[in-house]
């Protein structure tokens, strides 16, 4: 019997099954020749395809799964469940959302329904590796001479009508007192 716990709360049905899936995105790089090359282009969150049957004198196991999956927090975003389940945590999948839908198709010869849901992974490793990761740096380019229809010393120095946020003040004033300018 597989389990499967969103918050601590089951989500009850028969014949549960969860397919795990991990999609890695990539480009092919080959251009027009035979050449295998492929541009890595990140890991997206893992997925976790669910399908059970629920019989239909058990309806309250379909609408406490459809208030799962309803649920919202704060500002409307879709709400985030901590997961226990095996797949998942083979995976290594720790927190997901409802996504993609859920669906519960009639089956009259079993006389229940067939239902059907995808959970994604929130607040994945790579995601978080990405989070911590420092933002690429811009470098401002510079020529000789002077700068066409402004200041000859105005090239570096903020507009004088702009105003400086409160560390922008501080770095300034340390600044000017190292630079002694």
């Amino acid at each position: 019997m597989t389990l499967l716990l969103l918050d601590g709360q089951p989500v009850r049905g028969q014949n549960m099954k969860i397919t795990a899936n991990l999609r890695i995105e990539s480009d092919d790089l080959s251009g027009q020749t035979s050449n295998s090359e492929a541009a890595h282009k990140g890991f997206k969150p893992k997925t976790l395809a669910v399908t059970l049957t629920i019989r239909y004198a058990e309806k309250s196991f379909l609408r406490d799964l459809m208030r799962m999956a309803e649920s919202t927090e704060g500002g409307g975003q879709r709400k985030t469940y901590r997961v226990v389940n095996d797949t998942a945590e083979g995976f290594g999948v720790r927190q997901v959302q409802f996504s993609d839908g859920v669906s519960a198709r009639e089956d009259d010869s079993l006389h229940c329904w067939r239902v059907q849901f995808t959970l994604s992974e929130k607040l994945s490793n790579p995601e978080r590796v990405e989070k911590r990761r420092p933002a690429n740096a811009s470098t401002a380019q510079g020529a000789p001479g002077q700068a066409v229809g402004g200041d000859p010393g105005a090239a570096g120095e903020p507009e004088k009508g702009a105003e400086l946020t409160g560390f922008e003040t501080t770095l300034k004033k340390l600044d000017t007192w190292l630079g002694g300018s």
